[in-house]
């Protein structure tokens, strides 16, 4: 590719969703020279390479913490546009993305053509936020929330799985043994009514388990 070309990082996890979203940026922004990062630590070494035009960032894959890594991209990069592609629903936390230093967020559910209206607005240097059009709203609080209502173990549990972290890795955070953590996560299967820890974080997020965890930090 020549030197005009957009220099593109799509940090996801998933392989369908890069390929996915090269096609939509294709479409946005004309040639791209795309770079690929699957983890955090891949993310960290081609940043660490050179930075890019337009990092594409999902915030909840495995090793990323997504507010204080932000706040370090900012920081070693603060003229790469960044635009965080999730499946978080939740306003506040939204918003604190973009304070963190993201430029711009667009929920996984938008249609195409909010994905690349929010391309666009990023790279032209505006601050673009679509959510799903159904409006998340606050989450339900009490018992209308089954988040709000798990053990605090399982919610401790549910967090973490929202940040991508392995039994293994939130055995060693929470100082459990893994058939420990194994036992916490089948009852949260069960008590969320999911079969898998995807669903269990989708269902997390757009419950206000990060929101959660979030205002306890703060306090």
């Amino acid at each position: 590719m020549g030197n005009s070309a957009l220099d593109l990082i799509i940090a996801d996890d998933h392989p369908v969703f890069r390929a996915g979203m090269l096609s939509i940026v294709r479409a946005a922004l004309g040639d791209v020279q795309l770079r690929e990062a699957g983890s955090a630590a891949a993310l960290k070494k081609e940043l660490a390479a050179a930075p890019a035009d337009l990092l594409i960032l999902d915030v909840f894959f495995p090793g990323l913490e997504p507010e204080s890594d932000l706040r370090e991209i900012r920081a070693s990069h603060p003229l790469m546009a960044v635009l965080v592609v999730s499946m978080l629903t939740e306003r506040g936390a939204v918003e604190r993305l973009l304070r963190a230093g993201a430029n711009g967020f667009v929920s996984k559910r938008s249609p195409p053509e909010f994905m690349l209206q929010g391309i666009r607005e990023v790279m032209e240097g505006e601050r673009p936020v679509y959510l799903p059009s159904s409006g998340p709203g606050r989450p339900a609080q009490s018992a209308d929330n089954p988040v709000h209502a798990l053990p605090p173990r399982q919610s401790d549990v549910l967090k973490l799985i929202c940040l991508g972290l392995s039994n293994k890795e939130i055995a060693k955070e929470m100082d459990l043994s893994v058939s420990t953590v194994r036992a916490h996560v089948s009852a949260l299967f069960q008590n969320l009514g999911v079969s898998n820890r995807t669903a269990a974080a989708t269902f997390g997020i757009n419950h206000g388990a990060l929101e959660s965890a979030h205002e306890t930090d703060e306090r």
